[in-house]
């Protein structure tokens, strides 16, 4: 899992400084590094990168979420914990006057997170892995800024298409519409 997070992290800080600047955005500073917090199904902590990268048009950013995933996997007469890690890309467009990328915005993510259990109980051994995809991860949120510094603040909810589960783990005990909620505290430069 170690690879995976080094990997990825190399993958977004490639993707963060290969943006051109154009000359009328020049002093408009635009990517973001947040630690970031949601709760959910699987909950995530975890870094946050937003930059201007394709075209898409005004005031319209990319995310990626790279995060440490921790879930509750809830079995009747016990439950079990389990972790891995959610990695999401998506994009955010904002809804302010101005040129600066804050205030009221939505988004939305590609995510896919993998969920590890291993486990003794008194009953034996709980182990088994939890997968899934979603392409359908709307949020809405408001980006609050303080010089080079924000706090953002969102809700949403997912439609995870759940990869059928691995050894002890039944997907008929996870929902596959969790709502989300979360914060992001971030300098942007």
């Amino acid at each position: 899992m170690k690879k995976f997070f080094t990997i990825a992290a190399i993958m977004a800080s490639s993707i963060i400084f290969a943006q051109d600047n154009n000359s009328d955005k020049k002093n408009n500073k635009i990517t973001t590094i947040s630690a970031r917090g949601m709760y959910s199904e699987p909950s995530q902590f975890g870094l946050s990168f937003e930059f201007e990268g394709l075209k898409w048009g005004y005031k319209n950013t990319q995310i990626v979420n790279i995060s440490y995933g921790v879930m509750n996997y809830d079995v009747g007469l016990f439950d079990v914990d389990g972790q891995g890690f959610a990695i999401e890309i998506g994009g955010r467009k904002y809804y302010n006057k101005g040129t600066k990328l804050e205030g009221l915005y939505t988004g939305n993510y590609l995510s896919y997170g993998n969920i590890k259990f291993d486990e003794d109980l008194m009953f034996g051994k709980f182990d088994g892995t939890y997968s899934y995809f979603s392409f359908f991860s709307p949020e809405v949120g408001f980006k609050m800024t303080f010089g080079d510094f924000s706090i953002d603040p969102f809700i949403g909810i997912m439609w995870k298409i759940e990869v059928k589960g691995k050894g002890d783990i039944d997907n008929k005990y996870v929902d596959e519409w969790t709502p989300r909620g979360g914060l992001k505290i971030g300098y942007t430069f």
